[in-house]
């Protein structure tokens, strides 16, 4: 930062031929110096906390996509651990089937399915009978081959499902459809260009969802010349039936589960259908493997801060500096004088000190450790990354899959501690580190910045203080001058005469 006080009344070297402007900033120099100075600390200490805000946001996205509740990736659930596959064993287009991690494996038959699940659905054909159909037309004037009849105040109503619907003459046949549609009654009525009718359909399947019609004024829905083509009455929707494993189910959705598999039924079928359950470790083994890379890429992004390259003769720019400098050149430089920010932080270094520890320390209790599955730590250079052994890690899930669950999300018993699994770990060391790094480090930043800003701003004060008193001076010193100047030449002119 640098300072040039506008001062309208100071007086440059006219009388004493000096070269003020660049005596008042030498004699500033000193100054400039100490504010350029304690912008830098501003600048950097800044750094640190955007340095640190961003490996904040690093662990948060980590933490999101694999270590949360809410999160279809989250390995902190024994579910994870547990992928089943469904092999069907008879061809068939009537029925498909999932497994949910809480599937129990084995082989199931669906002796039937006698009926599917539909929706409580009345329709009507060759009720229009105008040339081509329009939303916009009003109801009186729509073309049916029963004309809509209103009540002596031009108006016919009805109710759907206990909701009452009133409309009148002017009313268009679009404005009544959509005023039943948002009513939320949980039916939908439509009009049909192919049939030239209309319909009304229940939202929901099943035989508890219907639709209850009542004609209150006019024939919108009158039994004997309803002018949509359907009469009043109640109107119900059925229930998917079918038989698996020698019990008859009964469900008002067409898709449904029981026991962690989901049937998905599409059509009615009397020949046995028999399929498979059996877990699914190449699944498993690539979930873990997918989890291992992402957490490799955060520790490497982590390694490269604390062993990025300091280059001490790159310092942030001061104002002076930027001006003599081209757009490219500054981006460039402050690439080398970022470069180091958290160069062996204390908490970066700590953490990855940490997350190394937690793939060493085995899980109390279990017979086996990360290393029996395939799970190793790198060099000392690699930090905490993690290698995998593909082959030993399917082989140890399909031979002891409960132990590997639990090596990895057992949580802690009395031993505290040693007896959590890998993810608990992982996640606490993640928690600590995101509390302190903004508890402590980035709080204790805010403080530091807010100090550094305070002491430019009294520095600053100073030295615009110390230039205009400077200016002062020279201004008088030059009108002095020039008084001087004139007298003289005046006696000057008094002798020659």
């Amino acid at each position: 930062m640098s300072l040039t006080i506008n001062n309208s009344t100071r007086i440059s070297g006219l009388a004493s031929g000096l070269e003020t402007d660049t005596i008042v900033e030498g004699l500033l120099a000193q100054y400039q110096q100490k504010l350029d100075k304690q912008s830098q600390t501003t600048t950097k200490l800044e750094w640190t906390a955007e340095a640190y805000r961003g490996v904040n946001t690093l662990i948060k996205n980590f933490r999101e996509q694999y270590l949360s509740a809410l999160s279809s990736t989250n390995m902190m659930t024994g579910a994870a651990y547990s992928d089943f596959k469904v092999n069907m064993l008879t061809a068939n287009g009537a029925v498909s089937i999932a497994a949910s991690p809480y599937a129990i494996a084995g082989e199931y038959t669906i002796e039937s399915i006698e009926q599917l699940a539909a929706a409580a659905n009345i329709e009507s054909k060759e009720v229009f009978a105008g040339a081509k159909y329009n939303g916009e037309t009003t109801l009186a004037g729509l073309e049916l081959a029963n004309k809509f009849e209103f009540d002596e105040n031009g108006e016919l109503s009805f109710s759907i499902n206990e909701k009452t619907f009133t409309f009148g003459k002017d009313t268009t046949i679009a404005e009544m459809m959509r005023q039943v549609n948002n009513a939320g009654v949980g039916v939908t009525m439509r009009f049909s260009s192919l049939k030239k009718g209309f319909s009304l359909t229940a939202d929901k399947t099943g035989s508890q969802s219907g639709i209850k019609i009542v004609n209150l004024k006019g024939n919108a829905f009158s039994t004997d010349d309803s002018a949509l083509g359907i009469a009043e009455g109640v109107y119900k929707g059925q229930d998917a039936i079918c038989t698996i494993e020698g019990m008859t189910v009964t469900q008002s959705a067409n898709s449904f589960s029981f026991d962690g598999i989901t049937y998905s039924l599409a059509a009615e079928s009397d020949t046995p259908i028999k399929f498979s359950v059996e877990q699914d470790y190449e699944k498993t083994a690539d979930s873990i493997i997918k989890f291992i890379d992402a957490y490799n890429e955060l520790i490497g992004a982590l390694q490269g801060k604390v062993s990025e390259k300091v280059y001490s003769k790159y310092t942030p720019l001061t104002d002076a500096q930027r001006k003599e400098m081209k757009e490219d050149e500054i981006v460039t430089w402050e690439k080398y004088a970022k470069s180091g920010t958290l160069h062996n932080d204390s908490y970066v270094t700590s953490l990855l000190s940490e997350l190394r520890g937690a793939f060493y320390a085995r899980t109390g209790g279990l017979s086996k450790n990360l290393y029996d599955i395939g799970l190793t730590t790198g060099t000392w250079q690699d930090g905490a990354k993690i290698k995998v052994d593909r082959d030993k890690l399917v082989a140890s899930l399909k031979e002891d899959p409960q132990t590997v669950k639990q090596i990895f999300v057992q949580t802690a018993g009395e031993g505290g501690y040693s007896e959590k699994g890998l993810m608990i770990r992982v996640s606490d060391f993640l928690l600590t580190y995101t509390k302190n790094s903004t508890d402590i480090a980035l709080d204790s930043l805010e403080d530091r910045i807010t100090q550094s800003k305070d002491t430019v701003k009294s520095l600053t004060e100073k030295m615009e203080d110390k230039e205009k008193n400077l200016w002062k001076k020279f201004s008088t010193m030059e009108s002095a001058l020039s008084r001087l100047n004139s007298l003289s030449s005046w006696l000057s002119s008094l002798f020659a005469g």
